[in-house]
């Protein structure tokens, strides 16, 4: 092309394909190892005092919140993975629900969620609803609606007050734990976000 007696070389627009939106930069991959290990101990800690909540996805919050759906979804895969593994092989199955809840909070991150408290908690609810809704069909199916965590004391409390049968008592229980505990969670990366260094957060953007 020609453009006021000079030449112009004109490069045709290149458009995203799907492959570039599935690839992670080298950032979020130093990340993910960091943020599973988070999980892991969170959730040690949570077990050990058989307390009603997991927070053993704050880290698959975070790395969604820093990196992106797809780094979010990828820690919460690796971390049921690993505890599938070394601990019960039972929480293999709850491998989708961990990428859901990685999708969700990358996308209300994307939607700067994370931003204020505020809409971190709304997010951390709908997250919740989501988790809940997606893991009593498999905590049915495996335990029976009585799982050996904080939430299956729960159940029997409300059975045991309520007459309610088993997978009511589940479904009840997952969904009271879930509303706690995701919000919570929510809370408290952007709490850690909130103290990131700008350098840190803008390297993720610009990686993104």
């Amino acid at each position: 092309m020609v453009s006021g007696g000079r030449l112009m070389v004109c490069y045709p627009h290149v458009r995203p394909t799907a492959s570039r939106f599935l690839t992670l930069p080298t950032l979020a991959l130093a990340l993910i190892p960091r943020a599973v290990a988070l999980n892991l101990a969170l959730g040690a800690i949570v077990n050990a005092l058989k307390l009603p909540v997991y927070l053993d996805s704050v880290g698959t919050l975070l790395a969604a919140a820093l990196a992106g759906p797809l780094a979010g979804m990828i820690t919460g895969a690796l971390s049921n993975l690993v505890l599938g593994l070394l601990v019960n092989p039972a929480l293999l199955a709850f491998i989708p629900v961990a990428m859901i809840i990685g999708l969700i909070a990358g996308i209300a991150a994307r939607l700067g969620a994370f931003r204020r408290m505020s809409t971190a908690a709304l997010a951390g609810l709908v997250i919740g609803i989501a988790a809940a809704l997606s893991s009593v069909p498999i905590v049915i199916f495996l335990y029976g609606g009585l799982t050996p965590t904080g939430a299956g004391v729960v159940t029997m409390v409300l059975r045991s007050v309520f007459p309610l049968t088993m997978e009511q008592a589940a479904k009840i229980s997952s969904l009271s734990t879930d509303v706690i505990d995701k919000p919570l969670s929510a809370l408290l990366v952007a709490a850690i976000l909130a103290r990131l260094p700008a350098r840190i957060t803008a390297r993720f953007r610009a990686s993104a």
